[in-house]
């Protein structure tokens, strides 16, 4: 439960301490004030039944980040309109909207001027409210795209939704003229995996409308939009007019038939799809998606993704078949960002060719949040100033108020510079520390994995400390660190290490057993 509490006469003063009396209401449970930030003329105070939204807590030796994490929780919880009444249908062209309605659990993915979630927004967003405790928000908002993927659509889920989960009628005409665009389509069957990953929900993996829509996006959909160029990837309709079907995320009317995000995409959703169906048990139809994506990624490395003299990979293909390898924003970084390119030279060299690309003000996308994607492309590689280069940006920049900003700043702390990887059925995670040479120190408190809490600290890249705070059972924990070592000192004692290779990225690793309450320091000597 959110209150907002709004000082209209401007007299507080920023800094000054504030005094809150909360009353308790018996309505089935005691309710905890978890997080108070005070902003110009504006109190947020969020409230959580018996700690559901206990709310993570940064420590860092670098204060722009930590008051950066600090906005962001307050300022991604304030765009939450679950148990809301409110207008549907508001955008720029009517502002007055229609209603008012009983919102759904949810929360704004999308400009604040219209009264939508968005499915791309959605899904770049979904990990910051996991960390935020905004499950329940984020299953609902899944299983209403989900749902919304019809035959009749030709199994496209809606680009955009009303907060009571109705078509939000700026972005749908009908059933035959709407906002779609193929990466999304496949970026919501990653996120079934992602958020299973992350909670251990199986509703997630069973819930018949997701799974009805996972399989029919890795079947049907490809089937009905693999038509111009037929090779087994899914296609927009080459006009680059996102009402008839975009084959990219890139909106700037590009006519590709076939895109690279869009192909990336598809690559997770058939590795996610393995992995949902493993998890049923279905494991001879598990084995055959891993075979599917094992082959896609080969294909576009050996056919799809390379052209005879060009350095570069191909980063899509127009109405006439040619290849395109210069810049394309999304249908570039998401290459590397989704792991179809292979750990290679060629995979470096090309995030080399991305780094200058957005440099350049006359290539880097004019919208905050394409950006907010940059960190993710190269944190995994262990880039990492490139990595904390655009989280700064991010950090800096005026228009941070778009709600992708905050959620997003959340998850590249910690899927980013702490390289936390979660795996709540499996009860495991990893770490593996990204720190610039800004942030020599960096921890994050109360990081939620199933119903396990989690600290989890990086002192430079060379030792980590991590807690299990709460939770049913042990967990395990794999501690890696970047580059080649032979011994891994653990509370002290030696272990010997393993050699690893993450994304192409040489590191040793440990395994290491955390029961509840337990604290580990693994150090490279």
């Amino acid at each position: 439960m959110y209150r907002r509490i709004t000082d209209r006469d401007g007299s507080s003063e920023v800094g000054r301490p504030l005094s809150l009396r909360f009353r308790a209401v018996d309505r089935g449970g005691s309710w905890i004030p978890r997080l108070v930030v005070a902003q110009v003329g504006i109190l947020l105070v969020a409230l959580a039944r018996g700690g559901e939204y206990a709310t993570p807590v940064i420590e860092t030796s670098n204060s722009k980040l930590a008051a950066a994490f600090r906005w962001s929780t307050g300022k991604a919880l304030s765009y939450v309109q679950t148990g809301r009444t409110g207008v549907v249908d508001r955008h720029e062209g009517d502002k007055a909207g229609a209603g008012p309605v009983p919102y759904m659990p949810c929360y704004w993915a999308g400009y604040t001027f219209r009264t939508a979630f968005y499915s791309r927004d959605y899904c770049h967003q979904a990990a910051g409210a996991q960390l935020l405790g905004l499950h329940r928000e984020n299953l609902a908002m899944l299983r209403a795209f989900a749902a919304s993927a019809t035959a009749g659509r030709k199994w496209y889920p809606l680009w955009a939704l009303n907060f009571d989960g109705s078509p939000f009628k700026l972005d749908f005409q009908g059933d035959h003229s709407f906002v779609r665009e193929v990466p999304a389509v496949f970026e919501l069957v990653e996120q079934c995996w992602r958020q299973y990953q992350w909670t251990g929900d199986e509703t997630y993996i069973r819930s018949p409308v997701l799974t009805n829509f996972c399989a029919k996006a890795v079947t049907e959909f490809i089937r009905l939009h693999d038509s111009r160029i037929p090779n087994g990837v899914a296609e927009g309709d080459g006009s680059g007019d996102i009402f008839r079907g975009s084959a990219t995320y890139n909106e700037n009317r590009s006519p590709l038939v076939e895109a690279g995000d869009g192909m990336a995409c598809q690559y997770q959703a058939f590795l996610a799809y393995s992995g949902i169906l493993g998890a049923r048990g279905e494991h001879e139809a598990a084995r055959s998606y891993a075979t599917k994506a094992e082959q896609l990624r080969s294909f576009f490395n050996s056919q799809w993704g390379v052209k005879k003299g060009e350095e570069h990979f191909v980063r899509g293909y127009d109405t006439r078949g040619e290849a395109l390898t210069d810049f394309g924003k999304e249908n570039s970084w998401f290459l590397p960002m989704k792991f179809i390119t292979d750990p290679s030279p060629r995979t470096d060299a090309y995030l080399g060719f991305i780094a200058r690309s957005v440099e350049d003000p006359r290539q880097r996308p004019p919208n905050l949040e394409a950006i907010s994607y940059l960190p993710g492309v190269f944190f995994p590689y262990h880039r990492v100033e490139d990595g904390w280069r655009w989280l700064e940006y991010l950090i800096d920049a005026p228009d941070r108020e778009y709600p992708e900003i905050s959620y997003t700043i959340l998850s590249h702390v910690v899927e980013g510079l702490l390289g936390f990887e979660p795996d709540a059925p499996g009860r495991t995670f990893h770490t593996m520390a990204h720190l610039p040479g800004a942030i020599p120190e960096v921890g994050v408190r109360g990081i939620p994995m199933g119903d396990h809490r989690i600290d989890v600290t990086h002192r430079g890249m060379r030792e980590s400390v991590v807690t299990h705070v709460s939770g049913s059972g042990p967990l395990k924990w794999q501690a890696y660190f970047h580059g080649s070592h032979s011994e891994i000192l653990v509370n002290g004692e030696r272990r010997l290490a393993e050699p690893r290779s993450v994304h192409g990225v040489r590191s040793s690793r440990v395994v290491l057993e955390l029961p509840p309450g337990r604290s580990i320091t693994a150090t490279v000597p």
